[in-house]
């Protein structure tokens, strides 16, 4: 599905309706979601969802090397990983970038996320659940023996700048930016999603896992794509696919992991016909999206 296909979509303006009531109707989602929104406590029903998801079994029915790993962890070279292998890396470094955008972003938009107004609230909610991502994604280690998470990562230059941009940016370029970081990122999650399925084919418990913890993570990202989707108006959204096709074209870059894996520039391509149609009808059901 494109944008000019007809019903919901990424790059259509958001419905006529006052903004305010949007944030509130978002926050009311969100509650519902995430438990009472502390954000320096911590969402209650998010983190009973992270003790549940410690608690699934399975483990992968090979061997990682755990050498190998660290290497590829610190630096890339890709000799001798498996299919797995490059997964496993994939969402390390997919939680470590998370994370460090995080950390930049919030703490260069403190002045802003500390203000009362509705689009800041939600905006401060969403970072913390950005912070959950982190910890949905590292967390699928829990099934491979012997793999430890650390190491001297260091984010590679196109997602510095990125995160530089969205941190320097003032708020009349800070949302479209981010809307198209957000759409890249859903597609790029999705399709890692699909490519699972083929990855761990005597895995099933070990793909399962994987595959549920990419499906809250859509869950998440499709509201976020909303929130910057009404954020950004008109003249904002004519950017969002030129921007999430430059964006996008760097993944392999940010994360070498996705392009072994088979994420190349034919793949990414589709991303001229993806939208919110595209999305698995879980994700579509549960997400927030206006």
């Amino acid at each position: 599905m494109n944008a000019t296909s007809g019903g919901p979509s990424f790059f259509a303006p958001a419905p006529g309706r006052d903004a305010d009531d949007l944030w509130a109707d978002y926050r009311a989602f969100l509650t519902e979601r995430n438990g009472v929104l502390d954000v320096d406590t911590g969402f209650d029903k998010r983190e009973a969802a992270m003790r549940d998801m410690a608690s699934w079994g399975g483990t992968f029915d090979g061997r990682v090397d755990p050498e190998r790993f660290r290497r590829n962890y610190t630096a890339y070279d890709g000799e001798g990983l498996t299919g797995p292998e490059l997964a496993l890396l994939a969402f390390c470094k997919v939680n470590a970038g998370e994370a460090y955008g995080v950390d930049v972003t919030r703490r260069a938009r403190a002045h802003l996320l500390d203000r009362d107004e509705p689009i800041y609230r939600v905006e401060k909610c969403l970072a913390r659940e950005e912070d959950f991502h982190t910890r949905i994604l590292v967390g699928a280690t829990q099934h491979f023996e012997g793999v430890e998470v650390g190491g001297a990562w260091s984010p590679a230059w196109p997602l510095r700048l990125l995160i530089f941009a969205l941190a320097t940016f003032p708020t009349a370029l800070y949302h479209p930016v981010l809307l198209g970081a957000e759409i890249s990122g859903v597609f790029t999650f999705n399709w890692l999603l699909e490519r699972l399925k083929t990855v761990f084919p005597r895995d099933p418990q070990v793909r399962e896992s994987m595959e549920r913890r990419l499906i809250e993570i859509l869950v998440d990202e499709v509201g976020h794509v909303a929130f910057n989707r009404v954020a950004v108006g008109r003249l904002g959204l004519a950017v969002a696919l030129p921007l999430a096709l430059r964006i996008n074209g760097a993944v392999p870059t940010m994360v070498p992991e996705l392009g072994a894996l088979g994420f190349d520039t034919h793949e990414r391509s589709a991303l001229t016909r993806f939208d919110y149609a595209s999305l698995p009808e879980e994700v579509r059901r549960r997400a927030w999206f206006v």
